[in-house]
């Protein structure tokens, strides 16, 4: 127990330990996938088969604006929110591992979620609501995830950037993919322009797509476009 005095008045802080409730979630319902954005969560409930089953962003736009006490509140409602969510649908949860914040590879995302302590808080109240729920839950290394998403599939299935980024998360931490195979209209894409056979950056799985991103960018800027503008520009691309 903290007894703190701020401005006159008290405020009493309890700290108790909690066992975890038992697990009510299968894996025969699959994962939900849950991608940290800048605004909003993006989840994705992937089937055991791999297939997108359903989506859902949850959010609240006051979660930087308000004091710190109601931001508790704002965090909490919002873990509750997305642990209910999978739980209705009887899948346990994935969600990025923020021990990697400062990984090389998984910082840029990172460095453009101005508030990262708020997010470090709502990732950490998820995680504590899943436990109190029985709902299971595990967590993966975010690298790539949106690369591999924007580029596989969002236009596999239409869905947004952020939402197939979810889908990989489930996948990768749910379903225990490793490997994340190129669409075979962008590996002939990659052989014309030359960068496939390329040893230094198909040693691994990430680094090919990083290699694709990077080709992709340059080629995008060529036409006056940035990444966003790749589903739009993608037929015209492979058709040149």
């Amino acid at each position: 127990m903290e007894i703190l005095r701020r401005q006159g008045r008290y405020q009493v802080r309890i700290t108790v330990d909690e066992s975890p409730a038992p697990v009510q979630t299968s894996a025969r319902h699959g994962w939900v996938g849950v991608d940290t954005n800048s605004t909003v969560l993006a989840l994705c409930h992937v089937l055991p088969n791999g297939n997108p089953h359903a989506f859902a962003t949850i959010g609240d736009p006051r979660l930087f604006d308000v004091r710190s006490t109601q931001r508790d509140a704002l965090v909490g409602q919002l873990a509750r929110d997305t642990v209910h969510w999978a739980k209705q649908r009887g899948a346990g949860l994935v969600v990025e591992d923020l021990q990697f914040i400062h990984d090389r590879e998984v910082s840029a995302k990172f460095n453009r979620v101005t508030h990262q302590f708020t997010y470090r808080a709502l990732l950490t109240a998820i995680e504590r609501q899943a436990a109190r729920e029985g709902v299971a839950w595990r967590k993966v290394k975010p690298a790539y995830t949106s690369i591999v998403g924007r580029f596989k599939y969002h236009p596999q299935y239409g869905m947004s950037v952020h939402h197939a980024a979810a889908l990989v998360i489930g996948c990768r931490g749910g379903l225990k993919v490793r490997r994340e195979n190129v669409p075979k209209a962008l590996r002939l894409w990659m052989q014309a322009q030359h960068q496939w056979n390329d040893p230094s950056y198909r040693k691994n799985d990430w680094s090919t797509w990083a290699r694709i991103k990077r080709v992709m960018a340059k080629t995008l800027a060529s036409h006056h476009q940035y990444l966003s503008a790749w589903l739009g520009y993608r037929k015209t691309l492979f058709s040149e």
